[in-house]
């Protein structure tokens, strides 16, 4: 009788102990602060990089494997302070499936007229371009409506994405008449188009424009880097010279993220009679 006694108190001791073994812990409020603490330090240490400039505006990133390896965390650790960074609005999205720093928009006032390159150096930045497409046709009758030219005229139709220091910035389309604008075989369309223009003593003086929102196509949002369907500011124009010829008419599409018109506005006196 006392051996079996003893050998139930010891399967209760063991099964009591089994019990107390599977029995979850509560996670330590410490445990929890520490993992915090990781994550917003990395994310603390690569915000001084943006802060000192040695990351700069539209840099791309390091992989995640390569940021924990410099700074001492683990990927998962690295990847949840881009995410924090990405919030703040820090970093975004890069084009290649990694982040960049976010850099600012650009903002153009809706009062002046102004070519995208020499708007870029104004600000320091580098302006460059890589053509779409490019061909010479006939004009549709809209497009000789607003050039002012015969339906049928000849036109150069030129597309180009513009950068700012090497970021997708605007898409561009370009509808000129060859009645009123010489172009030397091999030029490069690449380069300031306003420039061009006021070499040829063709000064852009005045453009009759409009602005609003328009859905970004696959094509458009692929240029970009931004997910299709996303809004994007559209500027149609028909610019002048200082004679009132219209030398050409535009189409640009700019990157949500990138590029914002600025205007003054004005109330008018009221006039009492």
């Amino acid at each position: 009788m006392l051996h079996r006694k003893t050998t139930k108190g010891n399967q209760g001791d063991r099964s009591t102990m089994t019990r107390t073994r599977h029995r979850r812990r509560p996670r330590s409020p410490l445990a929890r602060l520490n993992t915090t603490s990781l994550y917003e330090t990395c994310a603390t240490a690569l915000n001084r990089e943006i802060e000192t400039g040695a990351l700069r505006p539209g840099q791309r990133l390091p992989s995640e494997r390569s940021l924990g390896d410099a700074l001492g965390f683990t990927r998962l650790t690295v990847r949840r302070a881009l995410q924090v960074l990405a919030q703040r609005g820090l970093l975004e999205p890069d084009e290649r499936r990694g982040w960049q720093v976010r850099g600012g928009q650009v903002s153009d006032s809706l009062s002046t007229l102004m070519g995208f390159t020499q708007m870029a150096r104004m600000r320091g930045l580098v302006a460059s371009s890589r053509i779409l497409s490019l061909e010479y046709r006939d004009a549709t009758f809209d497009e000789s409506e607003a050039l002012r030219v015969a339906p049928g005229a000849p036109i150069l139709d030129l597309s180009r994405l513009r950068l700012l220091d090497d970021r997708p910035t605007a898409i561009e389309r370009l509808r000129m008449p060859t009645s009123r604008l010489r172009w030397p075989d091999g030029f490069d369309f690449t380069g300031s188009i306003y420039a061009a223009l006021e070499s040829q003593g063709i000064v852009p003086t005045i453009a009759d424009a409009y602005v609003d929102v328009v859905d970004a196509t696959e094509a458009e949002a692929s240029l970009f880097g931004v997910a299709t369907g996303r809004g994007l500011l559209r500027m149609n124009c028909v610019t002048n010279d200082a004679d009132g010829v219209a030398i050409s008419l535009e189409t640009s599409m700019y990157h949500p993220d990138r590029y914002r018109f600025r205007a003054i506005l004005q109330k008018r006196a009221k006039r009492w009679t």
